[in-house]
């Protein structure tokens, strides 16, 4: 017996002495490779993850960065497009003609503007306001009637889109080749602007007027970067001409100032800690936009700086790969010292590098090789201590197993097997697993029973939560929606007509002579008269958009969608004549039968006015239908609030 333990104190004593010595064996071979290949491995592995994280930010960059400048030429080819349409249509002169009349007035030297109060808010006869609307006209060029007309839409368009993008776009202003422009922004031009002296205002030098008018095409354009002393900042000019004619003259011009402070302050902190980015116009000279380091140079030379006019050899690389960028795509161009992902803005002449700066790798590289020569020390010392098989096999194997089980306990929804624990041990981790399994399999039959209540319980609280709703919106004589869910989808869908600039209809319906009905037929035949309406209301629901009501007592409202006045007023008369044709006898009516009185009003897209003043027109108009003999559709005297 004493034999067979010094036997195998010898066997331990010989395999730990054979494991330290292979221990230290493969310390000293990690030590010295780990010293010969990390850093080339790290370097490399450092310089991928950089490269891939350097092309997913900045690409980020050019999408986000292309959003509003995408914005501004979808705004002005709606501009040029309705300036269009509106200046096309028959007898649309005269009446620009007489809004220029109405809107500008001629100062003694020749020049026009605005007339005074028109910019602080003060309506026109008709009612129009253009608060925040300036302008100014050259006054060495007399307007003709269709210089008045085109100048007069420039200004009511330019209000219509520069009101409609305000706190987004600094202004918003259309051009006319005569050397005039109206703006909406927070300043009256009209009070900065002369035409005489050394300040004098001379349009046809401005970049923005000479190249758009310049050229036949009427793609748009971005003017060289300026600075701005009035904003102190810096600006350029987005700006789109219309097509031009056969002689290649244009007629209007949109355009866009783009302060760039917030662009530069975004340029100026990429996603990537310790990188710095360029901004410059993609062309052979690579004109800069912005530099962290030669902004003053920048300013100084009024925003003509460029990478070859400052001699940045560093950066010819970027110039040389200008050409094969796609918009919105980033590729790596390595340099000597820095890994740069440069990429185009889309729709804009702009192109972004993202310089990560080489040396900024080296800390990391050299971290990571401490970090896994420390590691392989650690792992290989700490062999040394468990090479033992009981530790393996009687400890850390049956651990490992009631670890998993543990885990699936809480996870998984299958129930725990007899295999997947060590049960089978007579130690004191089997007596361990034969407790957890019994304890598993309590807390399963528990999770089951608590998930099956839970279930039952939200599909009730679902069920219940669907009955209330439609209770709250339900009238309950007629089945169809109350007044509760009119009020709330009348000014969801006066919102919506404003944003599609549709036109929205609506229609108060009301029963004629309801009351004699009541009183002589009695309260229950009221109720199903008003059943048989409300269905036939239903009926005539045309679109999946239409709303129909009851809004109180006798009383119904139908919303609905329609392509012009004509429409709506022919939807309403078939509804009069359908519940006519119902032919529900009414004694006492003058009619023999019952019959509904409508008050239609209908209103297109504008800028002014409210759902409630629609409601109000068509209450007005039904006091009308019932003024004039009942059974009849009246249309509200104001129907229609144009633009122009």
């Amino acid at each position: 017996m004493v034999q067979e333990s010094h036997e195998v104190i010898s066997r331990k004593h010989s395999l730990t002495t054979r494991a330290l010595r292979l221990a230290i064996f493969r310390i000293g071979l990690v030590s010295l490779s780990a010293g010969a290949i990390s850093y080339y491995v790290n370097s490399t592995s450092i310089e991928r993850e950089v490269t891939g994280q350097l092309l997913l930010s900045t690409e980020q960059s050019l999408q986000r960065e292309a959003l509003p400048f995408r914005e501004i030429k979808d705004l002005q080819q709606n501009f040029l497009n309705e300036f269009k349409e509106i200046l096309s249509r028959p007898g649309m002169q005269a009446r620009l003609v007489n809004d220029f009349q109405q809107i500008f007035y001629r100062h003694e030297d020749g020049s026009y503007t605005q007339r005074p109060q028109l910019f602080e808010g003060q309506p026109l006869a008709d009612g129009r306001r253009f608060a925040e609307m300036s302008a100014t006209y050259a006054p060495d060029i007399a307007p003709n009637d269709d210089t008045k007309a085109r100048f007069a839409l420039s200004y009511i368009l330019s209000h219509k889109y520069g009101s409609s993008t305000k706190g987004r776009l600094f202004n918003f202003y259309g051009v006319v080749p005569e050397k005039g422009f109206p703006i909406y922004q927070d300043a009256d031009i009209a009070k900065v602007f002369t035409y005489s002296g050394p300040e004098a205002l001379k349009l046809e030098t401005y970049e923005f007027f000479e190249r758009g008018f310049g050229t036949p095409g009427n793609d748009t354009l971005f003017t060289r970067m300026y600075w701005d002393f009035s904003n102190n900042a810096w600006m350029t000019t987005i700006a789109t001409p219309d097509v031009a004619d056969a002689s290649g003259k244009h007629r209007i011009l949109a355009c866009v100032d783009v302060l760039l402070d917030e662009l530069m302050k975004r340029t100026a902190k990429p996603a990537m800690h310790g990188a710095y980015s360029t901004l410059f116009i993609a062309n052979d000279e690579g004109t800069l936009i912005y530099h962290p380091g030669v902004m003053e140079q920048v300013k100084s030379s009024e925003g003509k700086a460029s990478i070859q006019s400052l001699k940045m050899a560093q950066y010819y690389p970027l110039l040389e790969a200008v050409p094969a960028l796609a918009p919105g795509q980033a590729r790596i161009v390595q340099t000597q010292d820095d890994i740069v992902a440069i990429g185009l803005i889309a729709d804009t002449p702009w192109a972004l590098a993202v310089h990560y700066p080489r040396k900024l790798m080296t800390p990391a590289v050299l971290d990571n090789l401490a970090i896994v020569v420390i590691l392989g020390l650690l792992t290989l010392l700490v062999e040394i201590f468990i090479l033992r098989s009981i530790l393996q096999k009687q400890v850390a194997a049956p651990l490992f197993r009631l670890i998993q089980a543990a885990r699936l306990l809480g996870i998984s929804k299958e129930r725990l097997r007899a295999q997947q624990l060590p049960t089978q041990s007579s130690d004191e981790i089997g007596e361990l697993a034969r407790a957890f399994a019994t304890m598993a399999e309590r807390v399963q039959d528990a999770h089951e029973h608590l998930e099956l209540k839970v279930q039952g319980r939200t599909a009730e609280l679902e069920k219940a939560n669907r009955q209330l709703y439609e209770l709250s919106n339900t009238d309950g004589l007629t089945g169809i929606a109350n007044r509760r869910y009119f009020d709330e989808v009348l000014h969801s869908e006066w919102r919506r007509s404003l944003r599609a600039g549709t036109v929205l209809s609506l229609m108060l319906i009301d029963v004629d002579y309801f009351k004699k009905y009541n009183d002589h037929y009695g309260h229950q035949a009221g109720d199903d008269c008003l059943r048989r309406v409300a269905q036939a209301l239903k009926t005539h629901a045309l679109r999946a958009g239409d709303r129909v009501a009851r809004y109180g007592g006798e009383e119904f409202v139908l919303i609905t969608t329609t392509t012009g006045i004509d429409k709506a007023l022919e939807h309403a008369q078939a509804i009069c004549q359908a519940t006519q044709d119902m032919a529900l006898p009414h004694e006492m009516s003058p009619f023999g039968r019952v019959t509904v009185s409508i008050g239609l009003a209908v209103m297109a897209f504008i800028k002014e006015g409210t759902a409630d003043e629609l409601l109000k027109q068509a209450d007005q108009a039904l006091y009308s239908a019932k003024a004039r003999g009942r059974n009849q559709v009246v249309l509200a005297d104001s129907v229609v609030r144009k633009i122009v």
